[in-house]
């Protein structure tokens, strides 16, 4: 029988055959069984080439088992592995197949953990299928011992009483198997179960007394403990043995039918009936595992298998991550670069917006440096309490174009305002400086403190050229004169005094020179300096019209 694309095989191997399933998603696609003979080995040899990459999962249904309970310290990690290693090898050396199922933990002061070490005792009926997955190298997940997997069925079917025995007819026999308080203690499988409806009423009889005086040996119970019975079956079909039970012996015996819980896995209630291990199968397909029995060697297939897939899905998952980032900086730089593009586009629109209009701009020769710093000496100069600005605007008055001319020629080049108490000062004399606007005063520690700057007077030493001067002394004079006149004309000048002339006029200068090449004589700069007094605050403050 072939089938396609199985997920899972699963196997029970009995002392007659070996019954496989294949599982797709939970669900049974098909089964086989093989007998325990050559040719049954041979059919089971081809079947498994089918499937290479399967997980194989092999449940045990032995004669010969063995169930010890014991408790031990409690203890973890590796301490408690090498304690449960010791234990394994004191009651099974020798054994392939053993585990130690924990079961609870003591309740005392000592709360030692209580486990269930289980063995198979004689594994000749698992030699052969097992020697046939070896060689094939299939994916063996593990070997499992079907009383494990009834516990499983127990919990499925909410059976809860606290001394329970069930009894499941089986393709190899009569299994039962005693749980206390849901927890397995023991299991026990009786072959050649008869065929005749009387006779099997009868053999039910004797081989649960059996189990029921075996369990008193153990003292898992006693004679007076109340034990409940459940006959499992597919159909029903054991329910007239459970009633006969229960009036003749007195037993608390009930028949559980599986067929409700065969529908919901998914199961043919008549496949069910003609092979009982399939739901036990069933079970282990869906997710239910046990304790595994297989020793390391001989998992290693599927372990490594497991690493292998372990490494292809960390090999998927890291360039799936390298081409999600890969992705997201392209993402990033095309972000950047549109950015880039869009802020260049603005650029040129700002650049062509300011280049409009700077079309309309008065033309200037200042640079834009000067520009700055004359901006930054505003700010400086408003810190103080007095600015020379008064001193600025007079001077500024003098040089707009008035009536009787422009003075375009005469260039300022240095303007040194004083604020003090002496309308006499000389403009190489050292001042004390004022408080600054935070209301600090730096003055020397043996000055005195300086006077209020609202009543102190204002004075300027201007010094200017004739710009251009060819050597026209007339010319230059006349601009100086005129300029004075300027200064003089504004009522916040208190006086003007011209401490340098452009020309030296005295009569006892030598004349040196041609008056034949004009363009041939070096000519000096037409320098000029001027001493500018302001008037009082108070004074210019009662001139009609005029503001201080």
């Amino acid at each position: 029988m072939i089938f396609a694309n199985p997920k899972k095989l699963v196997l029970c191997a009995t002392a007659n055959q070996l019954l496989v399933g294949v599982w797709h998603a939970g669900k049974l696609q098909g089964n086989q069984a093989f007998a325990n003979n050559e040719a049954g080995h041979q059919a089971f040899a081809a079947f498994l080439q089918q499937y290479p990459s399967s997980p194989v999962y092999l449940i045990a249904d032995a004669v010969e088992e063995d169930f010890r309970l014991e408790s031990l310290p409690h203890t973890t990690g590796s301490a408690k592995q090498e304690l449960i290693t010791r234990k394994l090898n004191q009651h099974y050396r020798g054994l392939d197949y053993r585990t130690a199922h924990f079961i609870d933990r003591d309740k005392d002061k000592r709360k030692d953990d209580n486990f269930l070490f289980v063995a198979i005792s004689k594994d000749d009926f698992l030699q052969a299928w097992v020697a046939i997955i070896k060689a094939q190298e299939a994916q063996l997940v593990g070997v499992y011992l079907l009383p494990m997997l009834s516990q499983v069925l127990m919990r499925q079917l909410k059976l809860t009483a606290p001394h329970l025995l069930i009894c499941e007819k089986l393709s190899s026999g009569l299994r039962q198997t005693y749980f206390h308080h849901g927890c397995l203690r023991m299991s026990r499988l009786v072959p050649n179960v008869p065929d005749g409806s009387g006779q099997l009423g009868y053999f039910y009889l004797v081989e649960i007394e059996k189990t029921r005086l075996y369990l008193m040996s153990q003292r898992y119970i006693t004679r007076d403990t109340h034990l409940n019975l459940a006959l499992v079956s597919a159909n029903g079909s054991t329910q007239q043995i459970s009633q006969g039970i229960s009036q003749e012996q007195g037993l608390n015996c009930s028949d559980v039918n599986l067929s409700s819980l065969a529908k919901t896995l998914g199961l043919p209630v008549p496949l069910l009936q003609e092979k009982p291990e399939l739901m036990h199968m069933q079970l282990l397909a869906s997710g239910h595992f046990v304790d595994n029995l297989a020793p390391d060697w001989l998992t290693k297939y599927f372990q490594f298998n497991k690493l292998k897939q372990g490494l292809a899905i960390g090999t998927a998952l890291v360039g799936f991550f390298g081409m999600a980032a890969a992705a997201w900086m392209f993402k990033e730089g095309w972000d950047h670069k549109s950015a880039f593009e869009q802020a260049q586009q603005d650029t040129q629109i700002q650049q062509h917006r300011y280049d409009e209009a700077a079309k309309d701009f008065p033309v200037t020769q200042i640079s834009a440096n000067d520009l700055k710093v004359a901006v930054e000496l505003d700010k400086t100069i408003a810190a103080f309490p007095k600015s020379p600005r008064l001193m600025m605007q007079v001077v500024s008055t003098a040089l707009a174009p008035t009536a009787q001319g422009t003075l375009d020629e005469v260039q300022i080049d240095r303007l040194h305002w004083v604020l003090t108490n002496d309308s006499n000062v000389n403009d190489q004399d050292k001042f004390t400086p004022l408080p600054v606007a935070t209301g600090s005063v730096q003055t020397p520690t043996n000055a005195l403190p300086p006077a209020d700057p609202t009543k102190l007077i204002e004075v300027g030493f201007l010094t200017a050229q004739i710009s251009g001067f060819t050597g026209d002394y007339r010319r230059a004079l006349n601009s100086l004169n005129q300029f004075v006149t300027n200064i003089k004309a504004d009522a916040r000048v208190a006086d003007v005094t011209v401490l340098q002339e452009p020309v030296n006029v005295s009569s006892f200068v030598s004349l040196q020179g041609s008056t034949t090449d004009e363009q041939s004589t070096q000519k000096q700069p037409a320098f000029f300096k001027l001493k500018i007094v302001l008037k009082p605050a108070s004074d210019v403050a009662n001139v009609s019209g005029v503001q201080p």
